[in-house]
C-alpha cells in the first residue's frame, strides 16, 4: 500500500510522510475497563505466605483464575501459581479475597510488556512467588527510572 502511494506522487511536489501506529504509548495506556468481562493483567495471592503470582489473560480474569485452581485441585500444575501451592503445600483461597486486577490491557505486545513491568516490581520487592521466571536485566523496564539500583561503594585506598 505504501508504494502504490508513493508512486502515485513521485513525479509531484507532494511529499509523502510517515507515522507509525504502534507506539510505545500506545502499548502502555489502557483502555476503558469493562466491568463484565475484565481482562488484563492480574496477580493471585498464596494465602499462606502472602506472595503473588502476576499473570496476563485476554479473557476475563475471573475464568483464569479457575484454570489455576482446576490445575491444583487435579494436581496437574501448569501455571507457575499451580505449581506454587502444590509443590509447596499451600492454601488458596476465593477469588473475592486473592484475585486483583492489575491492568486492564489489549493483547499482544502492550499485555506482554505490561505483564512483565508486573513481574519485575514484584520481583523486586520481594513479593513474587519464586516459580515465577524473572528476568533481572530487562532494558525497558530499566529504562522508566522505577528500578531500584543498587551500587556497591569500593572505599577507596589511601
Amino acid at each position: 500500500m505504501i508504494k502504490k502511494f508513493t508512486n502515485i506522487f513521485k513525479d509531484t511536489d507532494v511529499k509523502i510522510a510517515y507515522r507509525a501506529t504502534d507506539t510505545i504509548f500506545k502499548q502502555l495506556t489502557t483502555k476503558p475497563e469493562r466491568p463484565n468481562n475484565p481482562n488484563g493483567i492480574y496477580s493471585v495471592k498464596c494465602i499462606t505466605c502472602n506472595k503473588k503470582y502476576v499473570g496476563q489473560s485476554g479473557r476475563d480474569i475471573q475464568i483464569r483464575n479457575k484454570g489455576h485452581i482446576i490445575q491444583i485441585k487435579n494436581c496437574n500444575p501448569k501455571s507457575a501459581y499451580a505449581n506454587h501451592i502444590i509443590q509447596n503445600k499451600h492454601e488458596f483461597g476465593p477469588a473475592e479475597t486473592t484475585l486483583k486486577l492489575l491492568k486492564q490491557c489489549n493483547k499482544g505486545s502492550p499485555m506482554n510488556c505490561c505483564e512483565q513491568k508486573y513481574i519485575q516490581k514484584y520481583h523486586r520487592s520481594g513479593n513474587l512467588i519464586m516459580e515465577e521466571q524473572t528476568y533481572e536485566n530487562t532494558p525497558l523496564y530499566n529504562s522508566t527510572g522505577k528500578n531500584k539500583r543498587i551500587e556497591s561503594v569500593i572505599p577507596e585506598k589511601a
